[in-house]
């Protein structure tokens, strides 16, 4: 057990972190581990509330993270979390352009760089950071690594170490009296550009809504989150052919998964 420095557990809002969560929080004294889950304001209201479960669970470890302009982080908690989007609007007016697959900034301003800030706050230099990143997800290990280094992040990721796979973390929450009332093609970001098509038009077809906040990001912006096609084209396609996208395409790998 890597307890030298103090252990910020990364509490994506997924099932799998918070297998991981749960288990380091087992192993780990409390003075040597924070817990921080970093809300971007286009999770989920599910992950919002499974998170909040959890954190009762848990005793309430968990630190409600968002971005502020002026402060760096705000604390927030689950009354208070922001659900329309307000901190990531926020950080696509200061940026003044999109994030896409290439650029990929609202990972790291929206949710790495807060908890850092965070942590610096409470006076710690040094942690490890740990992310609840599977065994049988090879594909994410060193992207996820490289991310963090670069905000000098010594990055753990006990699940590979303890050999954890999927089925592992789906028959844990399957023995609690709460799970993740997430669907596999919704994730905690509701229309995440890294979405295939055929996901995003399976969550557009139940809640048309959501497809209104990332259309308006585009217009105001006067580019796209996708290169080649806006939300609104997409939109539009999917009502003129309902079929069109009932493909299975891939996604991009990204870091705020359910499972």
């Amino acid at each position: 057990m890597r307890q030298m420095e103090t252990t910020m557990i990364s509490f994506s809002g997924g099932r799998t972190s918070a297998y991981m969560t749960a288990k380091l929080i087992e192993q780990i004294p409390p003075e040597k581990r924070v817990v921080c889950f970093a809300n971007t304001g286009k999770e989920e209201e599910a992950t919002l509330k499974f998170v909040h479960q959890c954190d009762e669970l848990w005793n309430g470890i968990i630190h409600w993270i968002e971005y502020d302009p002026i402060t760096k982080f705000r604390i927030v908690d689950y009354h208070t979390a922001s659900r329309k989007g307000e901190p990531y609007q926020t950080i696509i007016e200061k940026r003044r352009y999109l994030p896409n697959v290439v650029a990929r900034y609202c990972t790291q301003d929206l949710k790495i760089r807060p908890i850092k800030w965070f942590m610096k706050s409470l006076g710690h230099r040094n942690w490890i950071n740990a992310v609840g990143i599977r065994h049988d997800e090879p594909q994410r290990w060193a992207k996820t690594k490289n991310i963090a280094s670069r905000e000098c992040f010594d990055t753990w990721l006990p699940l590979v170490d303890w050999k954890v796979d999927k089925p592992a973390v789906l028959e844990y929450w399957r023995q609690m009296p709460f799970n993740l009332q997430l669907l596999e093609h919704e994730g905690n970001c509701d229309l995440c550009f890294l979405k295939g098509k055929n996901k995003i038009k399976q969550i557009i077809e139940q809640y048309p809504q959501k497809a209104t906040w990332w259309i308006d990001q585009e217009k105001a912006i006067g580019a796209t989150f996708h290169k080649g096609y806006s939300y609104q084209q997409l939109f539009d396609l999917m009502a003129r052919a309902p079929t069109l996208f009932d493909h299975i395409d891939p996604d991009f790998p990204c870091f705020c998964n359910i499972d």
